[in-house]
This record gives C-alpha cells, structure tokens and sequence, in this order.
C-alpha cells in the first residue's frame, strides 16, 4: 500500500510540474477537432476521438494548475510553506489559520488563510470530466448503432 501511495504522489507531483503540457496538447487537440469536422469521410469519429483526447487533457491540465498553486508536494516546514507558495503575500514564518485545510477533491487548500486554489479550477475540471464521460457513452452508443446496421 506504501508503494501504491508512493506513485500516487508522485504522479500527482509531475501533474503539477507538467500542466503546461497537457494545457498545449488540449489546445491542438481542439484544433485538430476543428480540421478533422471540415474533412469528409470518417470526420465525426475521428473528431469524437479527438474530443475525448481533449476534453481529459483539459481536465489534467485544470487539475495540474490547481494543484500548482496549493502547498501540495511542499516538503517543508508548515510555517515556510506560505511563504514559498506566495511570497508577495506572505513571509516565512507565517501562521497560517489554525483550521486551515487541505483537500484534493474539489481541490482546496486553505493552510495559508484564503483558498489558494483559484475559483475557476474545480468547476472546469468537473465539466471538463462530465464532458469526457458524455463523450464516451456518445462514442459507445454509436459504435453499437453501426454494428447493428
């Protein structure tokens, strides 16, 4: 169980450093959504593939920025977390609250007083994982509709 939570942080880690990557790749994805509905034949499957790609790259993306602003991964002393995460508002050794928190879903973190956590994150990463869910049943439903005909 110590190994499996071991990756867990650590894949959680390189989120956080590499959301820029999955922010790009949902970007060419979108673009390429847009070319592939212009094409003729096979269009719609492919731009769903594509959709799907994008619509989870989005979400990893979301998921990464938020966790990139939180003290999340900080292995440092509590009172210099703050300090690091926001050194125009805080200084090293700054208390934060008393009951501050921190949760990784919906991601929040308020070890510093205020969420860190921008308000935009959690919403666009749920929509962003419903929209990749209606995706799929879209793509299942019409594989199972083509086979039939």
């Amino acid at each position: 169980m110590r190994t499996v939570m071991g990756f867990v942080f650590l894949g959680l880690v390189l989120l956080k450093l590499a959301w820029p990557v999955f922010a790009l790749a949902a970007v060419i994805l979108a673009v390429r959504v847009a070319f592939a509905l212009q094409d003729g034949r096979g269009a719609r499957s492919r731009a769903l593939r594509l959709s799907i790609a994008a619509s989870a790259s989005t979400a990893f993306a979301a998921y990464g920025y938020g966790l990139g602003t939180t003290t999340f991964g900080l292995v440092t002393d509590a009172d210099d977390r703050c300090g690091i995460v926001r050194p125009d508002r805080y200084g090293y050794g700054y208390h934060g609250p008393a009951d501050g928190t921190h949760r990784m879903w919906p991601l929040q973190d308020t070890t510093c007083g205020p969420d860190l956590v921008p308000w935009f994150v959690n919403p666009l990463v749920a929509g962003s994982v419903v929209l990749l869910v209606v995706l799929v049943v879209v793509m299942v439903v019409a594989r199972v509709g083509s086979r039939r005909h």
